[in-house]
């Protein structure tokens, strides 16, 4: 799953019957909370990927705008989900 496909939200893995759970993409200081990079270049880079990739852009067309494979890319959107999924774990808690 990835964000592309989710129209401005963020597909949480929660296993079970229904294996994702969409909840609203977050703010931009939610992100900062956890994203946590000391450069704030890259969160506002990371920010940027991210929104695009959340307003239906493709691997290829984010990857062009900021001179990053592919792979790069799908590797902070996941890392990005990884995040969003473990901070709704501690919320739980």
């Amino acid at each position: 799953m990835n964000l592309r496909l989710c129209k401005g939200k963020v597909p949480v893995f929660v296993g079970g019957d229904s294996p994702y759970k969409l909840v609203d993409f977050p703010t931009k200081e939610v992100f900062d909370e956890l994203m946590r990079p000391s450069n704030q270049a890259l969160k506002d880079k990371y920010w940027n990927v991210l929104r695009m990739r959340a307003d239906g852009h493709s691997l290829t067309d984010v990857g062009k705008t900021y001179a990053l494979t592919r792979e790069r890319i799908r590797q902070i959107e996941a890392r990005f989900l990884k995040k969003v999924a473990f901070s709704l774990e501690l919320e739980k808690l």
